[in-house]
C-alpha cells in the first residue's frame, strides 16, 4: 500500500488547545498587551498572503477565507454570511475550536477571543478595511462581525 499524509483527511483539533495554551502562556506573563503584540506579530507573518489577496481581490477574498476554514473544520453550518461590495457581515452559531476544547475538558483562556477579534482587525487594518467585533460569547465562541470599507 503507498500512501501519503495528503491522502488523510486533515483534522487540526488539537492545535487549537496549542493555541490556546500559547496564548494562556504570553497573557499570564505579559498581558492584554502581550497577547496583542503576539497576535500582531502572528497575522502579518501567517495572514500575509490573505492580506495581499484582501488588499487586491476586496472583501471577497475575506469571505473565501472565512468559508474554506469552515469547511475545513467540518461546520460549515454554523456559519452565516450577508455581503455586498461594501459589508461582509459574519454570524458564527457557535465557534467549532470552543466546542471541541470543552468537548476534551479544556477551559479555553481569557485571551482565545483575541483569535477572532484582535486577527481579524489586524488583517482588516492592513488590508485597507474597517472590522468590527459585534458580540462574542465566551462559553460557545458564538460571535458576530463585521469587515466594511474604511469609514463606513
Amino acid at each position: 500500500m503507498d500512501r501519503k499524509a495528503a491522502d488523510n483527511k486533515y483534522l487540526h483539533r488539537d492545535f487549537h488547545v496549542s493555541t490556546d495554551a500559547g496564548l494562556a502562556y504570553v497573557g499570564k506573563l505579559w498581558g492584554d498587551a502581550g497577547v496583542k503584540e503576539y497576535l500582531e506579530r502572528f497575522t502579518h507573518s501567517w495572514y500575509g498572503p490573505l492580506i495581499a489577496d484582501l488588499r487586491e481581490q476586496g472583501l471577497k477574498a475575506m469571505r473565501e477565507h472565512i468559508e474554506k476554514t469552515y469547511n475545513t473544520e467540518e461546520a460549515a453550518d454554523v456559519l452565516h454570511i450577508n455581503a455586498n461590495e461594501n459589508e461582509l457581515s459574519v454570524l458564527i452559531d457557535r465557534c467549532p475550536a470552543v466546542t471541541y476544547m470543552r468537548s476534551i475538558g479544556h477551559e479555553p483562556s481569557p485571551w482565545y477571543r483575541e483569535l477572532t477579534s484582535t486577527v481579524n482587525s489586524i488583517i482588516a487594518r492592513e488590508g485597507g478595511f474597517d472590522f468590527e467585533m459585534i458580540s462574542y460569547d465566551e462559553q460557545t465562541g458564538k460571535a458576530a462581525y463585521r469587515f466594511c470599507n474604511r469609514g463606513m
